[in-house]
């Protein structure tokens, strides 16, 4: 175990640095020129009243629309476990967590927009628009975070029901509302926090002042108003809401402590009601679909040669790409070492000390990245050129960004390997690269690309950070998007959302398969 407490700690050490050094720069707000001690009284300031309930009021919304919809589809698919086409769909409600929020928001338009297939017209932009853009995203995460708490009701407890003859009405209140009660507010507080945190969806669709959240807020005031005070000020106020709400979910939160599962439960018949059940999978799936092709056909339509013949596209790229795939190489390897301490605690006898560890690694995931751009942009300023800095601090808030993932993909795995061979290793000798190289890469390969591949995702669809420190210059695929939609270039825009979608569809693939093998391994 002492071999792997010093890379651990300073792994911890290197996160404390980074999440808490820039913490303290926004507490720094009375060396910071222009302050003055009424600053720090936000509700006085109208503004900063509207922002905070419109950030409240639309996470709220978003939530109710995604969850309570999302427990009637979660039902449908464990009700009806052999109808066709359910591997494709729950495969289908699996892309929304990879697709980049700005391509989703060029879906939406593609759809919703005033050319679109279902015109909306200017109420797009505004609530409407950020609900349904939200709801895109979030039902199909909420529907796979409450499927397992069907799958985890016992067969005799389904074979009971049926033997009692049990009803549709009688089964949900007796079998299936007491297992999804004791998980569904971890669910919609997890809803509720990445509504809350929102930009790219805000920033693209929110339409103007009437619409704009927190995160917003805190780059419009660094990146137009130039006020870093009012920055400041926001981001100390979201980052005590993340917390209150983050605080909330990890008491509330009942999620299994294994891997998902996607697999068909015994489960009765739906009888009359399966017509219903199987309408409610198919408008959910056009709903999560429609977006992504209408998006698709604009594009192939679109301006292909002229984005494609470009030398801009292609350098926002190759930026996109190495943000990609440094960012998950330093997150999952930062990750590894967390694990690997957190699992020999386990097996020593002190899981509270293992899930403290755990917890300090995923702690990154209540501090929004655009409140740690805020204190690093407030602390580096003074001293050096901050877009001069704009990749380094995009990876590593990134890399940041996907230690949860991280924990939470491999963390499972990594500790029921080490419970399994540690004392086997120990009696052969096996350490270091050569127990890595002969039992966990084969053990954990696989657990390892799927972390690796999101993180990766996440890192190249990511509009926050970059927009906040990138130029034209420095921009990635994302902040070339915006930029585009800003100059009213809607079919470059798509074509471009188009090329980001495949290039994060392919590099997830490349390193999920690559580093992870073939299911058949």
């Amino acid at each position: 175990m002492h071999s792997q407490v010093i890379p651990a700690a300073l792994v911890l050490g290197l996160l404390a640095v980074i999440v808490v050094a820039p913490l303290v720069g926004l507490l720094r707000l009375g060396a910071m020129p222009g302050f003055e001690s009424g600053d720090l009284q936000f509700w006085q300031s109208p503004y900063i009243r509207r922002v905070l309930a419109f950030s409240l009021w639309q996470a709220l919304l978003s939530t109710l629309c995604s969850v309570l919809p999302a427990i009637l589809v979660a039902r449908a698919f464990a009700l009806q476990p052999s109808f066709p086409l359910r591997g494709f769909l729950l495969r289908l409600f699996a892309l929304p967590l990879v697709v980049p929020a700005v391509v989703a928001v060029m879906g939406v338009v593609s759809v919703y927009g005033s050319d679109g297939w279902m015109p909306l017209g200017r109420s797009l932009y505004g609530l409407g628009g950020i609900l349904l853009a939200h709801v895109f995203f979030n039902l199909p995460l909420a529907v796979r975070l409450m499927l397992p708490y069907w799958q985890a009701i016992p067969q005799r407890h389904w074979q009971l029901a049926e033997q009692l003859d049990m009803n549709s009405w009688q089964r949900w209140r007796f079998l299936e509302w007491p297992v999804l009660r004791e998980g569904l507010p971890g669910v919609m507080l997890l809803v509720f926090m990445l509504c809350l945190t929102s930009f790219a969806v805000v920033l693209t669709l929110g339409g103007g002042p009437r619409s704009t959240t927190l995160e917003v807020a805190i780059y419009q005031s660094l990146r137009f108003d130039f006020d870093p005070v009012r920055a400041v000020v926001l981001a100390m106020l979201q980052l005590c809401l993340c917390l209150l709400v983050a605080g909330l979910t990890l008491k509330m939160q009942r999620l299994p402590e294994v891997e998902i599962s996607l697999d068909r439960p015994v489960s009765p018949s739906a009888g009359i009601f399966r017509p219903l059940q199987l309408a409610l999978i198919f408008l959910a799936a056009v709903y999560v679909g429609l977006p992504l092709l209408s998006m698709l056909l604009d594009a192939l339509t679109g301006p292909l040669s002229k984005v494609f013949s470009g030398t801009l596209l292609w350098r926002s790229a190759a930026k996109t790409l190495l943000i990609g795939l440094l960012a998950a190489s330093l997150s999952v390897s930062a990750g590894w070492f967390i694990l690997r301490y957190s699992a020999s605690l386990a097996l020593a006898g002190q899981p509270g000390r293992a899930r403290l560890i755990e917890l300090a690694g995923s702690l990154v995931y209540v501090v929004p990245p655009l409140v740690i751009g805020t204190g690093m942009f407030v602390l580096l300023s003074p001293h050096v050129d901050v877009f001069s800095w704009v990749y380094p601090i995009v990876i590593v808030v990134n890399a940041l960004m996907g230690m949860p993932f991280v924990i939470r993909t491999l963390g499972p795995a990594l500790r029921q390997n080490h419970a399994r061979y540690h004392l086997l290793c120990q009696s052969l000798a096996l350490t270091g690269w050569n127990r890595f190289r002969y039992l966990e890469w084969p053990l954990l390969r696989r657990p390892m690309g799927l972390a690796m591949a999101l993180v990766a995702a996440l890192a190249m669809g990511d509009l926050g950070v970059i927009a906040l420190f990138g130029t034209p210059e420095t921009a990635t695929l994302t902040l070339l998007i915006y930029q585009q939609l800003g100059a009213y270039l809607i079919p470059q825009a798509t074509v471009t959302a188009l090329f980001l979608l495949l290039l994060c569809l392919t590099m997830f693939w490349l390193l999920e398969r690559g580093i992870g093998g073939r299911l058949d391994d």
